[in-house]
């Protein structure tokens, strides 16, 4: 009996805990910080493994998260590859789902056999058959590869992790609150100031001279670039005003009303013109979308107000976001709006006798580490453009078709299919918000940047996955007692 018992307390947390309590006295006197360091890190970090392994839904949280506040976090510190964490992470995700399987739990593999996964394998095929494009690099290819798998994995792992109502609720609640502190350091940068490492940012990647303008600031939050922040926040505007509409609960109608609100401010702040269009284009196929008379007409003067009031009045200008959102109405007065459609013609001019693009990764300045030609010489500032010099016209019709086949599909769905008034708001709103972001990128290119492209997938999947959705409320409705 003594034995059974001195073998319980050898391996019970206590030990681990003295053993580990001494290890980091022992490194902490030996001034060894980064063994000290790994101490105290590892047993959490092999909690958080054990805890995803046993629920990996939390995986899927964590890389919601990681997705959302990455850019904001590299901006201070420095991480050359930085992107392979995400990579990392994803398959990880995928291993635990695997072995979470095969222990017993029950993972719904049915639901991964969609139309949307079918979609993204074909996309993904274009994109290995672009490794042998006469004009392509593998190294350009290499660096540019989640434009390769991401869609596919993103679909498998929201189609598999994210399978109840309720998820779709979680994750919709979750992004609120991301967009709120996306909000709350956009106020900081416009009321307070840019930090050190906003400053550093600024003018070691050259931003400033697109973000320190003498027409204003543009400000970006935690984001790449302003365009992509403010798109963002047209998206955020769209889905939770919608949201609120549909939203059973008095509190939490109120409080998507508010986000939404603070986003279209925070979307003026960022001087993004061409984010104008997301809340608008968002209206509009709202109206398409709803059958509702009261919301068809309120949407409807809410479309003619905001068109009247920046293409034809000068109220309020002099406020500077104000009066610079007001030329996105007047594009032939823009200078640089000129100087996109006239390298767009020069584009046009070499691609004419390449169908099947540069290459993967040969658009735009940026680029110009893997090659400097004509292509990488010439700023793109749009992702349609972008993706047209990279994969072509066939590969620039494939995409659209994808992002046009989910819209119009799910937009059947809505109106034919879906009984569930809550549900069906949630995916109206979703399909607003993607169909604004599309329309926004024609005039920038942050469609595939963090964190908009994680999104784009996980909103993409829920829209084509909404019947299965409502068939779980059908069911749960029929077993509920009378």
């Amino acid at each position: 009996m003594d034995n059974t018992k001195n073998n319980t307390m050898l391996f019970s947390p206590y030990f681990f805990l003295v053993i580990g309590l001494t290890l980091l006295v022992y490194t902490l006197l030996r001034e060894a910080w980064l063994m000290a360091a790994a101490v105290v890190i590892i047993p959490f970090l092999a909690l958080y493994i054990f805890t995803v392994l046993n629920k990996p839904y939390l995986g899927f949280i964590t890389l919601f998260t990681m997705n959302y506040f990455f850019i904001g976090v590299l901006r201070y510190i420095n991480i050359q590859n930085s992107s392979v964490i995400m990579d990392i992470f994803i398959f990880f995700l995928l291993t635990c789902i695997f072995l979470y399987s095969l222990c017993g739990g029950k993972i719904p593999w049915h639901r991964a056999n969609n139309k949307l996964l079918y979609i993204s394998l074909i996309w993904m095929t274009y994109v290995f058959l672009e490794l042998f494009n006469p004009s392509g690099m593998v190294e350009a290819w290499i660096f540019t590869r989640t434009h390769f798998y991401n869609f596919t994995l993103l679909v498998v792992l929201t189609s598999l992790l994210l399978n109840r109502v309720q998820d779709i609720k979680n994750i919709l609640l979750l992004l609120s609150i991301f967009t709120l502190i996306a909000i709350g350091k956009v106020l900081i940068q416009r009321y307070i100031g840019f930090d050190a490492g906003e400053k550093i940012w600024l003018i070691q990647s050259g931003s400033y001279k697109t973000h320190l303008l003498a027409s204003g600031t543009r400000y970006f939050s935690i984001f790449s670039d302003a365009g992509n922040f403010g798109s963002n926040m047209g998206m955020a505007s769209v889905i939770y005003m919608i949201l609120s509409f549909y939203t059973p609960r008095k509190g939490l109608r109120y409080y998507y009303r508010f986000v939404s609100l603070f986003a279209i401010y925070a979307l003026m702040l960022s001087g993004t013109r061409g984010a104008m269009i997301v809340p608008l284009g968002g209206l509009g196929m709202f109206i398409i979308l709803n059958k509702n008379i009261r919301y068809i007409v309120t949407g409807g003067i809410c479309l003619i107000f905001i068109y009247v009031f920046f293409a034809h009045t000068y109220i309020l200008n002099s406020n500077q976001q104000i009066r610079r959102m007001r030329t996105a109405f007047h594009p032939e007065k823009d200078a640089s709006y000129l100087v996109r459609k006239a390298n767009q013609q020069r584009l046009a001019e070499y691609m004419v006798h390449k169908p099947f693009g540069e290459g993967v990764g040969l658009a735009g300045g940026e680029n110009r580490r893997f090659s400097v030609r004509f292509t990488t010489q010439i700023p793109t500032d749009s992702h349609f453009v972008s993706i047209w010099v990279q994969y072509g016209v066939v590969g620039l019709c494939l995409h659209i078709a994808i992002l046009l086949f989910v819209i119009i599909y799910s937009a059947y769905l809505i109106m034919f299919r879906i009984r569930n008034r809550e549900l069906k708001g949630m995916l109206i709103a979703m399909n607003c918000g993607l169909w604004g972001i599309m329309l926004s990128a024609y005039g920038n290119n942050f469609f595939w940047q963090y964190p908009t492209g994680y999104l784009v997938y996980i909103f993409q999947t829920f829209l084509v996955l909404g019947e299965s959705y409502d068939k779980e409320l059908t069911k749960q409705t029929k077993l509920e007692p009378i």
